[in-house]
């Protein structure tokens, strides 16, 4: 047996004891070590991913630009687009804020007669005539007010030489600008437009006028006669007022043609014309009835006044001869008398019972009145027709 100590048990424990503290220490150690590691790995593991954030957001920011830079030049384009329209727009387009053009387009300064600048330092009020401008004052004024959706209206306007022209403005409702009310309207010059629809007016006027008269004296025609009788009848109907018929035919007419000419018988329808034209009253309708026959459409007058109207008529005619070159030709006429409601219910019956009483006049002698209100006169005669004649065609007894 060797000399050495054997180990007690307390020496074993104590060096268990130590181990164990030897091998905790190392154990802490390593975890101390491993945390550090792990904190490092973690460190450039977020900064990986911030990188990668800044990257992806670079893209997403130079994508936005790019798209913005096109955004801008599609803006652009359609500004530089948009003001070659309002340049070349044949109306006048502006913008006008508190009272003043913040925008003109070059047209509008063309028709006005001024430069765009020079416009810029006006208003519509200075520039509109002044039996129109408070018209135009109060347009703008309700115009802000939100009273109009859309208006359209025409003015005078002064250009800067002074001259008026006619304009068409049209406008809508008031746009913000800059928390400013704002009114966008275009300028149309319509001088000449109105001035033709004035002439056009004008010559419908003219053509209606030569279709209701005869061109050869001037007077009526039947085509107006008939409108007349219309609406007279329909007058009298209402109130119940008299309305009175003179027909008038020239005696022997055809032997005025046949011994001095045609030219001659126009000269005497014309006198006729005249002598007619000459005692008729503001009222009264003068119509050449068709060839040598007249008549007289006499509104608000009893029959004994029309028979003494008639009765004028023809000692004027007889008194007046016909002046042609150098002859003086005597002509005569005779004279039928109708009257509503004595003689006639219709327009149809008025004429009807005037061309009797004519017809009577004929037959009597000529150179006379005919009609059922006759005033006792040496020259005049009233009477019906034998039955068995019936009505007279116009022209048929000369």
């Amino acid at each position: 047996m060797s000399d050495s100590v054997v180990p007690t048990i307390e020496t074993l424990q104590a060096e268990v004891l130590r181990l164990n503290k030897v091998v905790e220490a190392l154990m802490n150690r390593d975890e101390r070590g491993t945390d550090r590691h792990a904190s490092a790995f973690d460190q450039f593991q977020s900064t990986v991913m911030l990188e990668e954030l800044v990257r992806a957001r670079t893209r997403e920011l130079e994508s936005a630009l790019i798209e913005n830079q096109a955004i801008n030049r599609a803006l652009r384009e359609a500004e530089q687009k948009f003001h070659r329209v309002l340049d070349q727009s044949l109306v006048g387009i502006t913008m006008t804020v508190d009272g003043r053009f913040q925008y003109v387009n070059p047209k509008f300064a063309e028709i006005l007669g001024y430069t765009q600048e020079e416009m810029q330092r006006l208003g519509p009020a200075e520039i509109t005539a002044e039996t129109d401008r408070q018209f135009l004052n109060d347009v703008i004024v309700r115009s802000l007010a939100g009273e109009f959706k859309q208006i359209t209206f025409t003015v005078r306007a002064r250009r800067k030489n002074g001259e008026e022209i006619s304009v068409e403005i049209s406008g809508n409702e008031p746009i913000d600008i800059g928390g400013r009310p704002a009114l966008i309207a275009v300028w149309a010059d319509v001088t000449e437009r109105l001035r033709a629809e004035r002439e056009i007016l004008a010559l419908q006027e003219k053509l209606r006028e030569q279709a209701f008269r005869d061109p050869l004296t001037g007077l009526y025609n039947r085509l107006f006669l008939d409108e007349c009788l219309e609406r007279e009848f329909a007058r009298c109907g209402r109130t119940g007022c008299s309305l009175s018929m003179v027909i008038a035919d020239l005696d022997f007419f055809k032997s005025v043609n046949d011994r001095y000419g045609h030219q001659a018988g126009d000269a005497a329808l014309r006198h006729m014309a005249a002598v007619l034209s000459g005692h008729a009253r503001a009222s009264d309708i003068v119509c050449r009835f068709g060839g040598e026959e007249f008549l007289l459409l006499l509104p608000d007058t009893a029959a004994s006044v029309a028979w003494q109207r008639a009765e004028d008529l023809r000692a004027a005619l007889e008194r007046q001869p016909v002046v042609w070159q150098a002859e003086r030709i005597g002509i005569t006429a005779s004279f039928g008398v109708s009257s509503y409601p004595a003689d006639a219910a219709t327009q149809f019956d008025l004429i009807a019972a005037a061309d009797t009483a004519l017809y009577a006049a004929k037959a009597g002698g000529r150179n006379r009145v005919g009609g059922s209100a006759r005033v006792d006169s040496a020259s005049s005669y009233a009477g019906a027709p034998p039955a068995s004649t019936g009505r007279r065609q116009p022209g048929s007894i000369n």
